[in-house]
């Protein structure tokens, strides 16, 4: 068609040259295919099982070179028992020693040799975690994909089962007449002095060095705690395994742990058989201080013994955790399941790195209240109320060790951690809640959302709706709220925080807490963390001064009263802190008086016997307080006192 032609069409000439234009770069673009064309028929060469990419884009620089073939393949290698009632294998879950575990092996290793590998990883040193010998066993390896012989390489089980990840299982079965020893050590084994190297570890803790101080030569073997898990994983659920043993439960030995940076130094000691280790305290009269560790007990319940969360004990256990570290060692000690069953004792060591003279209880206490300072800052979101949030560093191994330290705490000292929110709580121990997400929602925003949110509850029309809204935005919230659909929506978006963004946590929280769930039914469990929480009313009566007082003693008791009942929240968990260890309500704090010069004038305390001594030589006041003032406000306290 010539110009003149299509000028009865398209009359502007402008037109017609763009007209023209875009109809010969159509033409153009038919002729020669478009760059998506071209990746869409590579991919569809791909996907047919063609020859895979084209011949510009293939490279046989490699091809024939046997040296860059991988040497290494990885599998999967479980347990499974024979179960004598069901008459079938039956595999063991991880709680109980068993579950899967992850190895990277040379591709000539046979199955014999895999064999040998799963004995030791599933009966370290001969023995499985129920005190099971494996000489009380007949084994043999078997898969569930493929028919394998103990001749089979794992290079030739992967080319015959054409399996991305191949799985093995080693089958025990109770030798015909043989019982299970339970908890019988033989006497002839010796433990050969053994090393590893760990360096390689990309984990927190790199190593764990045994020192055995029972035999003349000193000698070192290297333990790890073992594949952090619950008892209720099911069959499938694989866990990572990473290579190392672990400590036996039933060594009568007292081992002490030194936590720091990427290590743990465990000491093992043989204990004296005819004495007890003591705890140490000062001289504060022992019938008037309440010295039991076990859980305080729910109002309106019966009184709970020391039994009631008992376990089989194992060998005492002392950490050593340096102060301003306190969360990452106590996570990297309690990595270790087995940490729930021993008696845990603190030794806290300073920043020049001498280790402070003060043990006991008092000690674990602090040690346990400075862990939960530094959760709540790092691990945690909220402001009233805490809520656990995912990060990236934490995984379940992490997470299962907080809940140790919950767990550990509980039991032995009767700490609860108070300041994480009640229907999370809720959630974790009793797989319900019955709490208000509401209310914890308004005391997990900030004072000034809180006040916004307040003020729409109370008159939803004198509220900024700008505002709202900006609050409502802050927290995902994809509604418009109305009047009546405010409170629902506050609940929701409590729901959303406070349950929903943890879940992760709570499940891996649920199995450990088990022993404390039991003890804490979920209609108590408000009022319980409301009578631990500490109030001016409530640390005044856990005061407890001599029956008879001198005319300045009896000023002095005035003056501490006066000074609790003007301090905020945050110096009166810092003032129970430093007479007992603790920032919540647990033990009643023993008050004794001394004479000093004015040079030594200041207050003192024993948080292991919960016992404040002051001076009685304060002229006013406002020197009583600048002094408490300048102890709360001190950066540190050092426990210099055994």
């Amino acid at each position: 068609m010539t110009d003149s032609d299509l000028a009865k069409y398209i009359p502007k000439v402008g037109d017609r040259v763009s007209t023209v234009a875009f109809c010969r770069q159509a033409a153009l673009s038919q002729e020669s295919p478009s760059r998506k064309e071209s990746i869409l028929s590579r991919l569809r060469q791909r996907l047919s099982g063609g020859e895979g990419m084209p011949p510009k884009k293939r490279s046989s620089k490699l091809e024939g070179n046997t040296n860059a073939k991988r040497k290494v393949r990885r599998l999967e290698v479980g347990w499974m028992d024979y179960d004598e009632d069901e008459e079938r294998y039956k595999q063991v879950k991880s709680a109980n020693g068993g579950g899967t575990r992850h190895l990277s092996v040379e591709k000539d290793e046979t199955v014999a040799d895999i064999k040998v590998m799963a004995e030791n990883i599933f009966f370290p040193n001969g023995c499985s975690k129920k005190k099971i010998r494996l000489s009380n066993y007949s084994t043999h390896m078997e898969s569930s994909q493929i028919h394998i012989n103990v001749s089979n390489t794992v290079d030739e089980l992967y080319n015959k089962s054409k399996l991305k990840m191949l799985r093995l299982y080693l089958c025990t079965k109770m030798k015909t007449g043989q019982q299970p020893p339970v908890g019988v050590e033989d006497d002839h084994t010796t433990s050969q002095p053994s090393e590893v190297d760990l360096t390689d570890q990309n984990q927190a803790v790199e190593y764990l060095l045994v020192e055995n101080r029972n035999s003349e030569s000193t000698y070192h073997h290297f333990i790890n705690d073992g594949a952090s898990t619950s008892g209720n994983l099911e069959l499938d659920e694989t866990l990572p395994w990473d290579g190392l043993l672990t400590l036996g439960e039933g060594e009568d030995s007292h081992a002490v742990i030194f936590v720091g940076e990427g290590r743990l130094d465990v000491t093992e000691d043989e204990p004296n058989l005819e004495t007890a280790i003591p705890e140490k305290e000062d001289d504060a009269p022992s019938e008037t201080v309440d010295q039991s560790l076990s859980p305080p007990v729910l109002a309106g319940e019966a009184d709970v013994s020391a039994q009631a969360l008992s376990e089989p004990q194992s060998s005492p256990v002392t950490l050593i955790v340096r102060r301003g570290h306190c969360l990452t060692d106590m996570i990297n000690a309690f990595k270790d399941p087995k940490i729930v069953a021993s008696e845990v004792c603190i030794k806290m060591r300073l920043p020049n790195g001498e280790l402070e003279q003060g043990e006991g209880s008092g000690v674990l206490r602090d040690c346990l209240t400075e862990f939960w300072m530094d959760f709540y800052d790092s691990c945690t979101l909220g402001v009233e109320v805490k809520v656990p949030f995912i990060r990236h560093d934490f995984e379940q191994e992490e997470w299962q060790a907080v809940a140790r330290v919950f767990v550990v705490g509980w039991k032995q000292a009767g700490y609860f951690p108070v300041k994480l929110a009640v229907p999370f709580l809720e959630e974790v121990l009793c797989d319900s809640t019955t709490s208000s997400f509401k209310d914890s929602l308004l005391l997990y925003v900030s004072h000034e959302e809180r006040s916004i949110l307040e003020k729409a509850l109370e008159d939803f029309n004198s509220v900024d709706t700008d505002e709202l809204l900006d609050v409502l935005d802050a927290h995902e919230c994809k509604q418009v709220p109305t009047e009546d659909t405010l409170l629902p929506v506050l609940s929701q978006i409590g729901h959303k925080v406070i349950i929903q963004a943890p879940m992760y946590v709570i499940k891996c929280w649920r199995p450990v807490l088990v022993s404390v769930a039991s003890l804490l039914p979920p209609e108590g469990l408000h009022h319980f963390i409301a009578q631990k929480k500490p109030t001016a009313k409530t640390v005044k009566a856990l005061l407890k001064f001599p029956e008879e007082m001198t005319a300045a003693q009896s000023t002095v008791s005035r003056y501490l009263k006066r000074y609790i009942g003007e301090i905020d929240c945050k110096n009166l968990q810092l003032f129970l802190r430093f007479c007992t260890g603790s920032d919540v309500l647990d033990k009643a704090i023993l008050i004794v008086f001394i004479e000093t010069t004015n040079f030594l004038r200041r207050p003192q305390s024993h948080t292991c016997g919960c016992v404040l001594k002051l001076p009685i030589g304060y002229y006013s006041y406002p020197d009583f307080r600048s002094e408490f003032n300048n102890i709360l406000t001190s950066s540190m306290w050092v426990m210099d006192v055994v």
